[in-house]
């Protein structure tokens, strides 16, 4: 198999497996709570609490992708992930109770945590430097075909949120599979070992510090989009079906984030950043204030589907050359950073929402955007600085 061909099945392997861990395993339980909240007569507290299940799991699986894949290799670590899609799924769609439901999504939460990291090495091994950046984030726009694909899914499936889950699973089967064929087991990877013990100065130092706050005030911002944004909206007119459209255009603008990497070569990392952290900003503060219009509500899922797909594969490409020693594990401590953030965030967004509303809470989830510009990197990120 030639490089450039080699080249194409790593990207659209990862493409794949990111959209079904992260589009349908992660943000699936969101479409289709709803049916599934009248079906078990769940409160929104008891809702929330499930919800919370799979974001600890990701977290402990994000902590451990970038070791497991520097042990056991690529191959074995994505699968492994793969494989918790289709179990967790396999579980909500089987779901008798409430027990089964919190077992289901914690076990797909961790999904994503283990599919995304160990790309960070793939590409770094089998791409040339030249088009690592865009590859990395055609892979992290994955998410946005997952989410495209999920909510058409769930519009047609209707109150049969059981045939939803299993329509994920399939789609999570076949992503697995490919994605199996396509990366490299332990032995087959060009990089030379990557050896050593690892201390707290190497993942937090004065060169990862912007890099980590930055990947955890972005996803406080982003937590709230994805936690309250079908409730804001349905709320304040677009209605239930109408929502689920809303998110399915996240998911289509959220495939730009594959032309991250171009607007990061044409303009700089640092531009980028600034420029994704203010759009971002602009989509939060403009669904806080015109929810029920559907114009402003698609030009705010555009946004933020965009720049959100954007920001979160600019920070992969700066870790690359933070963390240059160790790619996967560097690019699991941004993602482990990251994932805190979406994890408070939906707590505090909440207590802001019962004191002063959720027009209030995506106001300040704005700001943070904002203040992500005073962390922008100082260098260029190129592919010839990511190279390093």
């Amino acid at each position: 198999m030639g490089p450039d061909r080699d080249g194409r099945q790593v990207v659209g392997a990862g493409i794949g497996v990111v959209a079904v861990a992260y589009g349908l395993a992660r943000y699936g339980y969101g479409l289709l709570l709803p049916d599934m909240r009248a079906s078990f007569g769940l409160s929104n507290g008891a809702l929330g609490l499930i919800a919370a299940g799979a974001y600890a799991a990701y977290l402990v699986a994000v902590a451990a992708a970038g070791l497991l894949s520097a042990r056991f290799g690529p191959r074995l670590v994505v699968a492994a992930g793969g494989g918790l899609a289709i179990a967790g799924m396999g579980v909500l769609a089987a779901a008798s109770g409430p027990g089964m439901l919190a077992a289901g999504v914690f076990v797909a939460g961790g999904s994503g945590g283990l599919v995304f990291p160990p790309f960070a090495d793939v590409v770094a091994d089998r791409l040339p430097a030249e088009r690592r950046s865009r590859a990395m984030a055609a892979i992290s726009s994955g998410t946005g075909w997952g989410v495209l694909m999920a909510a058409p899914i769930a519009l047609l499936a209707g109150g049969a949120w059981r045939s939803a889950w299993l329509a994920f699973v399939a789609l999570a089967a076949l992503a697995t599979l490919w994605a199996a064929r396509a990366l490299p087991a332990a032995s087959q990877t060009g990089s030379a070992p990557r050896a050593g013990r690892l201390e707290l100065s190497w993942f937090v130092c004065p060169r990862s510090g912007p890099l980590l706050a930055g990947a955890f005030l972005i996803g406080l911002a982003a937590s709230v989009y994805w936690t309250f944004a079908v409730d804001l909206a349905g709320r304040a007119g677009l209605g239930h079906d109408g929502a689920r459209v809303l998110l399915g255009a996240v998911g289509a603008a959220s495939i730009a984030g594959s032309l991250g990497g171009d607007l990061l070569e044409r303009i700089g990392g640092r531009a980028a950043l600034v420029l994704c952290s203010l759009v971002m900003g602009t989509a939060l503060v403009l669904l806080a204030v015109a929810a029920g219009s559907w114009p402003a509500a698609l030009a705010s899922a555009a946004g933020f589907g965009a720049a959100y797909n954007m920001i979160a594969a600019l920070p992969s490409i700066w870790s690359a050359r933070v963390f240059a020693d160790r790619p996967a594990v560097g690019l699991g401590a941004v993602m482990f950073v990251l994932s805190t953030g979406l994890l408070v965030g939906p707590p505090m967004a909440g207590v802001v929402a019962d004191h002063a509303g959720l027009e209030a809470a995506f106001g300040g989830a704005g700001a943070l955007c904002v203040a992500t510009t005073l962390l922008a990197p100082r260098e260029e990120l190129r592919s010839a600085a990511v190279a390093g």
